[in-house]
């Protein structure tokens, strides 16, 4: 099986690294991944400017290591538009530094990363991991992949996978969970004076939304690793019949 990884916390971050370790065990790897940090950025595209992809030597073993200077959705473009010679098997995305919950896939590089994948038409994963241990990681990550290979049907959807960062012993298993509306970005800012007519706003870190119960984030607190499918349509069916043009006119 071929593998393709990226992630938007940058080539040789620590997540991306350990990825490539566990998924080399079941397939052959090629990283292509942003140059820097690019952690939130959606799925901006770079559109006015030339990207910059250099090959570069990576510290665990991989088929081709690739950094460019863009977004996860400029890496997996360039991946699969020229820098591999064949569509791979799966494109994972990830193993981002923090969770992506609830809200938080919107503007999550990871997720948008996986989701460029499905556009090609790739089975794309996106995981992330609450906390700073990867043991969980280890243990379950290859089990989800295959997991995926065999049941995930539907080529317009990604699984989006939570990991808690828990001692083994505190692990309680794999769970479907829905999203909840929390969410970990900082939306609230602090205002302090420059000079006349300039500001500056610095984020505060606290997290805001309801810790639902049962949902992506209850299950991953409690030791769960908590897989979402998503998709991307974001038709909103159910107003069709309200919406009259006759009426506007």
């Amino acid at each position: 099986m071929k593998i393709l990884l990226t992630n938007d916390d940058g080539v040789f971050a620590e997540g991306i690294t350990n990825l490539a370790k566990i998924v080399s065990e079941i397939g052959e790897v090629i990283v292509a991944a942003p140059s820097r940090q690019r952690s939130a950025v959606s799925h901006g595209i770079t559109v006015h400017e030339p990207l910059v992809v250099k090959e570069v030597s990576y510290p665990v073993p991989v088929s081709k290591a690739y950094s460019v200077s863009g977004n996860p959705a400029d890496c997996v473009r360039v991946a699969l538009e020229d820098l591999l010679e064949e569509k791979p098997d799966l494109l994972i995305s990830g193993i981002n530094a923090g969770p992506n919950f609830g809200q938080d896939v919107i503007y999550s590089g990871t997720v948008s990363g996986a989701i460029e994948g499905m556009f090609y038409q790739v089975p794309s994963i996106a995981f992330s991991l609450d906390g700073l241990s990867y043991e969980i990681c280890y243990h379950t990550i290859n089990t989800i992949i295959e997991n995926f290979m065999k049941n995930n049907k539907d080529s317009k959807t990604i699984w989006n996978v939570n990991i808690p960062s828990c001692p083994l012993e505190r692990y309680k298993g794999i769970t479907r969970a829905p999203l909840s509306g929390h969410s970990q970005y900082p939306f609230r800012f602090k205002k302090y004076s420059a000079k006349e007519k300039e500001w500056y706003y610095f984020p505060i870190a606290e997290a805001v939304g309801v810790l639902e119960p049962n949902t992506d984030v209850d299950l991953v607190k409690q030791g769960y690793v908590a897989i979402t499918p998503l998709t991307i349509n974001f038709e909103n069916k159910s107003q069709n019949a309200t919406i009259s043009i006759e009426s506007m006119e």
